[in-house]
């Protein structure tokens, strides 16, 4: 089970960086959402994925025929067990540039939701935070996201 989650993990890689190689060779866009889900006791979902290292906010691409907030509401649940009930808030869009590929990034608050136990071989943990009790390892991107919004620092434009 170990090895095979290990050829999965590298599998995924190895799709990530043709699909960016691609994408940059014929000029193409990526598109994408981010959660920033926060329970009754104003915690903070993050998860760690099995293909790269750090804690992040749940969310993932926008598939061909559906809209980011669908996308979204999708993402949450298949990454964290998240059912959402009630539309989540766009926060804004960013400009993020991943592999020579330029990247949008539709950021979402998530508030009225249920949890439900679920399994993801992309996932390697999901876990609540308080926002005075970040782990070391919050990439830099998601840290900046949780300054803007907690302690009002200067929105920026780039992810």
């Amino acid at each position: 089970m170990f090895l095979m989650q290990k050829f999965s993990n590298l599998f995924y890689l190895i799709y990530i960086v043709v699909k960016k190689s691609i994408q940059k060779i014929f000029g193409m866009r990526s598109f994408g959402v981010r959660g920033l889900v926060i329970n009754d006791k104003n915690e903070i979902l993050l998860v760690k994925h099995t293909y790269m290292s750090g804690w992040h906010f749940p969310g993932g691409g926008v598939d061909k025929g559906e809209s980011p907030r669908e996308a979204i509401i999708r993402e949450v649940q298949e990454e964290a067990g998240i059912n959402v009930r009630e539309f989540p808030n766009l926060i804004d869009c960013y400009y993020h540039k991943i592999m020579g590929v330029d990247d949008f990034i539709c950021f979402y608050v998530i508030k009225k939701f249920d949890t439900q136990p679920f399994k993801s071989s992309e996932i390697k943990e999901a876990k609540w935070f308080s926002f005075n009790d970040l782990p070391y390892d919050v990439s830099s991107a998601t840290r900046r996201r949780l300054s803007e919004f907690f302690e009002g620092n200067e929105q920026q434009n780039k992810w």
